[in-house]
């Protein structure tokens, strides 16, 4: 190492010699690993704040977390078991036996179609409890409006015409398969169904009686969502509705799981029949009660 380092001098003192110019290289080499060193010193004796700096700010760490403390885990659980607490809003203040029905609805329809699968879950409350806000929220804003609602203009303005107007118009296209005087021998069928539905106001059907699928079952339940889509912002507060996922969600459960069959209970004619039967023998008993 010696011999080598004893030859590469030399050899760098001829070589300087034949090419002055390459001085400057060594120079830069020997700058390159002196600045650095010096800069280095330079920066720690600027920095250093001696051996006694520890000894003289020395800080004390807590002992543990803060709301751990004897004092405050008594308030932090007394305030825990007051957020989890759940107080049901009243539907209908006026009458507690309404309100009381009401509850008690609510409790049933809860139990079949939320406690039922979300008790596998967890045995946590709260999201029943958030669940049950949302529908007394809801049916809340609807009691309101209704109050607001003039009943009887809705009806005469409203519902009768629209009823009036499509007994007529089904009374033509009933006209139009049976004869003029509906005395036209037809066999009682689905066909004959489709074809009065053909020309009920010449095929210019309600979008969820589409002729133009064999089963309107997920027609239906589209526009059904899109009912539910126009009238959730309507029912329920902003913070509820601002998720996408919370509302497809709520699309869902009220256009198929709630909507879908209330419609479907509705346009079966043995629920009329039923209703008005049991009208007729409530009327029955309280005539045989009063004779």
């Amino acid at each position: 190492m010696i011999l080598a380092s004893i030859g590469a001098f030399i050899a760098w003192g001829y070589a300087v010699n034949w090419a002055p110019t390459l001085r400057w290289v060594g120079y830069a080499f020997t700058a390159g690993l002196v600045v650095p060193i010096l800069g280095l010193i330079a920066l720690l004796l600027s920095t250093s704040r001696g051996k006694d700096y520890g000894a003289k700010n020395r800080t004390s760490l807590p002992k543990g977390l803060v709301f751990l403390s004897t004092t405050s885990w008594k308030a932090e659980v007394t305030g825990l078991r007051a957020r989890q607490t759940y107080k049901k809003q009243p539907l209908y203040a006026e009458s507690f036996l309404v309100a009381d029905a009401l509850d008690e609805l609510l409790d049933l329809i809860l139990r079949d179609f939320v406690k039922s699968w979300y008790s596998n879950i967890s045995s946590n409350p709260s999201f029943t409890n958030e669940v049950d806000k949302a529908i007394r929220l809801a049916l809340i804003n609807i009691r309101d409006r209704l109050f607001q609602t003039d009943l009887v203009d809705v009806v005469t303005t409203r519902f009768v015409p629209i009823m009036t107007a499509h007994f007529k118009d089904f009374y033509e296209a009933e006209k139009a398969v049976r004869g003029k005087h509906l005395n036209r021998s037809v066999t009682e069928s689905d066909e004959l169904d489709l074809a009065i539905a053909g020309k009920y106001r010449d095929g210019k059907l309600h979008p969820a009686a589409s002729l133009a699928y064999s089963d309107t079952k997920l027609v239906q339940q589209e526009y059904l969502r899109g009912v539910a889509k126009k009238v959730l912002p309507d029912v329920l507060p902003e913070k509820m509705i601002a998720s996408r996922a919370v509302v497809v969600i709520i699309e869902e459960l009220v256009g198929c799981a709630v909507l879908f069959p209330v419609m479907q209970l509705i346009s079966d004619p043995d629920t009329w029949n039923q209703v008005m039967e049991g009208y007729v023998r409530h009327y029955e008993f309280e005539s045989t009660t009063f004779d």
